[in-house]
Parts: C-alpha cells; structure tokens; sequence
C-alpha cells in the first residue's frame, strides 16, 4: 500500500500552475497586506470545519496500482488508526486472502509476508525509500484521512481565487505546495514541486466523490501521482470507513517466521 501513493506527471513550474493566462483569477502575492492575510486564515479555517476530528479511524480501501512497468495486481487494503500513535494494515486480494500485514509507529515499519512467512522491521525513514517521499507518521495519517501534506499555513506567500474556488502556494521546506480547494472549502488537489531542482520530484494528489458523515465531508476516491526516477499511480476507492470507534491492533510474529533484511 505504501508503494501505491502517486503516478507520473510531467514536471511543471508551480508558479505558471497559478497564473496561467485567462484563468479569470484574482492573484495576491504575498508579502500581503494584514487583511489579506486574515482573508487566508479565514479561508484555511473554514475548510478546517470541513475537516474530520478524529482519534481512531477504520477503512477498506480498494487500491489500483501502476507503475513504469505498468498496471500492477489490485488488492485490498484494511486500515486501522490510532491518531499520532499507530497504523494497522492488512493487505490482501479479493477473496480475503491476507498477502502481508504492516504495523507503522513513530520511530519504525514492520512487514509480515504471511506468503513467504518472513519479516521485515526498519527505521521509519525506510519510507522514503518505499515511497520516493519523506513521510512521517502524522503524513501518513493526515493522506489517508484526506488532510493536506506538506503544506505549512505559515508560509504561504501567493493565493488566488474565482468563482469555482482558492488556490494556496506555500514554500515549505521540502515542497512547494500549491493547494486547490472548492468554493465549498473542500480540498480538491495539492501540487508538489520539490524545492530541490537536483531531486526533481513532482507529485499531484486529487481529492473526490466526497460524501458526509458525522457531520463533515470525506473525499471516498483518491488519485495519486508521483514522478521522480520512477513514475507511480495509484487510486484509492474507500468501500467502508468510521471514526472514533475502539480498535484493537493484532500484530504478532510467528515463531516460525524468518526475519530478512
């Protein structure tokens, strides 16, 4: 699942994504005015609201999978979350035949491959070998809620808006984050340019078919791209999903499993 995070998309200067000619946008370049800036935290705050708060979550996800060497086997995905603590996953095919189970915590991954009956456990900072991106724990979880990542309010220094929505640019540390969202403040699509041109990564999340759910809206489709060395594409179809229920996490080692590198 970690693998199926994005797809390939050609490398794009963010600032013609945001002021492309004829877009009818009204564009503020920061730095802004005070009013201006209140006008952003305003806007970032209502599509707050519009955000789950949650302490544990639970998903079956159905996952489409496609790489360079082109569409992969789809499967099936069922999460567990403990916010800030733990993710649960059972990965596994159609009938219900568990391929691997993962548990993911602050500092580390653990892999069960219940097919070869070996394990694998790494540093947390393996991801971003897996998923060519630097994600943390508090990453992980605010994707699969449908929560922005790497985008840092505090450093937002270019907006625009029209009648179909906003659009927000921060300059974070790693990525340039030009984040789309609808005049109902969902989030619809996050854009990332590496600030590092060596490194050369470009990634596009998209956010749709949302619905509402304990009074706030949940983005049930997800569209994830990424190109860098490799070309990654992956959708995301939640057929079940909960907030706020008590969840256990079953992850042992059987005696008889291998560990491997």
């Amino acid at each position: 699942m970690l693998l199926c995070l994005y797809s390939c998309r050609s490398t794009k200067n963010i600032q013609k994504a945001i002021s492309k000619k004829g877009d009818e946008k009204e564009q503020v370049v920061m730095p802004a005015h005070e009013d201006t800036l209140k006008i952003i935290a305003n806007l970032l705050d209502s599509m707050g609201g519009k955000q789950p708060a949650y302490s544990t979550f639970s998903a079956k996800i159905k996952v489409i999978y496609e790489n360079e060497k082109g569409k992969q086997p789809d499967f099936t995905a069922h999460v567990r979350m403990q916010k800030d603590s733990v993710i649960w996953l059972s990965l596994g095919n159609d009938i219900g035949i568990e391929g691997f189970r993962v548990l993911i915590d602050r500092d580390s991954i653990t892999i069960l491959d219940k097919l070869a009956n070996t394990y694998q456990k790494r540093p947390l900072s393996s991801l971003q070998e897996i998923s060519q991106l630097p994600f943390s724990l508090s990453d992980l979880q605010n994707l699969l809620i449908g929560l922005p990542v790497f985008f840092d309010r505090t450093q937002i220094y270019s907006y625009s808006n029209n009648r179909s929505g906003f659009e927000f640019l921060s300059n974070g540390p790693v990525f340039r984050n030009l984040l789309s969202i609808g005049a109902n403040y969902q989030l619809e699509k996050s854009k990332l340019d590496d600030v590092n041109p060596v490194l050369n990564r470009t990634a596009t999340l998209s956010y749709q078919e949302y619905e509402e759910k304990e009074g706030f809206r949940f983005s049930t489709y997800r569209e994830c791209f990424i190109s860098t060395k490799g070309v990654l594409s992956i959708q995301l179809k939640f057929k079940d999903y909960r907030f706020n229920e008590l969840l256990n996490f079953p992850f042992t080692i059987p005696k008889k499993f291998k560990r491997v590198n």
